[in-house]
């Protein structure tokens, strides 16, 4: 085990299975505990009305889905355009428009002749 330091608060601390040093750990522990609470009172809510409900930032919230932690319907914003989603990282638009962008440059690779570099090795008499 090595040192590093806490990615919310900038400490070092010794490295561990959170990745966190121990107070931030247990502050992430108080606020997870905090949107399970909302959560069971509210089953649908978005991000921002969790933030506003329990102070907890939208980053850790973020975090706290995307792990499985907290479960619900809960509504969060597409990486690429900011639509609200409720699973995965992107919304079905985005993800179709990648896909089609894979595709095209699949077919462009296609259509293009390959050019083969041909090597020598030359040796020395």
């Amino acid at each position: 085990m090595g040192l590093d330091n806490c990615p919310e608060c900038g400490k070092v601390y010794v490295e561990n299975v959170a990745r966190l040093c121990p107070e931030c750990y247990r502050r992430q522990e108080d606020d997870a505990e905090k949107v399970m609470e909302y959560l069971r009172d509210t089953r649908k809510a978005t991000m921002e009305e969790i933030h506003q409900a329990t102070g907890v930032k939208h980053k850790i919230i973020l975090r706290l889905l995307r792990s499985g932690r907290i479960m619900g319907d809960v509504s969060y914003p597409c990486d690429s355009c900011g639509a609200l989603i409720s699973e995965g990282r992107l919304c079905n638009k985005c993800s179709k428009n990648i896909l089609d962008q894979i595709k095209t440059e699949e077919r462009h690779q296609e259509h293009e002749p390959d050019v083969k570099i041909r090597s020598r090795m030359y040796g020395r008499d």
